[in-house]
């Protein structure tokens, strides 16, 4: 992803990752963003291959969207068992409902949310097996 996407990207985040934006160093929200961007392909991609948008979305909007929901507060970047997990908050359905703006992509939202319940459900599973 070029730098100009990710710099971008960041001037947007006003909420839980803006001391990401004020960063000087450029490579800290580029590894945040590739961060992402693993988890919505490695751990998502079959979830999200049965969507009609997400299964043609690109991996670093599909990554964008997951940090605007962490900035945002509805989506909790944090460490389990020594990996990343991004959760989402029990109320972040009715959050993304709740948002006028997000209206045109409110049902590819909540897939993505659907998405990430469902990987961590899986999680919690294969730790009880």
């Amino acid at each position: 992803m070029s730098a100009s996407f990710v710099n971008q990207l960041a001037r947007d985040w006003t909420g839980r990752l803006v001391h990401y934006a004020a960063h000087h160093n450029d490579e800290h929200r580029q590894a945040l963003l590739d961060e992402a961007a693993r988890y919505t392909g490695l751990h998502l991609e079959n979830d999200l291959a049965r969507s009609d948008f997400w299964s043609r979305a690109p991996l670093h909007q599909r990554a964008a969207v997951l940090l605007f929901l962490v900035d945002r507060g509805v989506v909790e970047r944090t460490t389990r068992r020594g990996r990343r997990v991004y959760e989402p908050l029990a109320h972040a359905e009715s959050w993304v409902v709740d948002q006028p703006s997000l209206r045109p992509f409110r049902g590819a939202v909540l897939e993505l949310l659907g998405a990430l319940r469902l990987d961590l459900q899986r999680r919690a599973h294969s730790r009880r097996v």
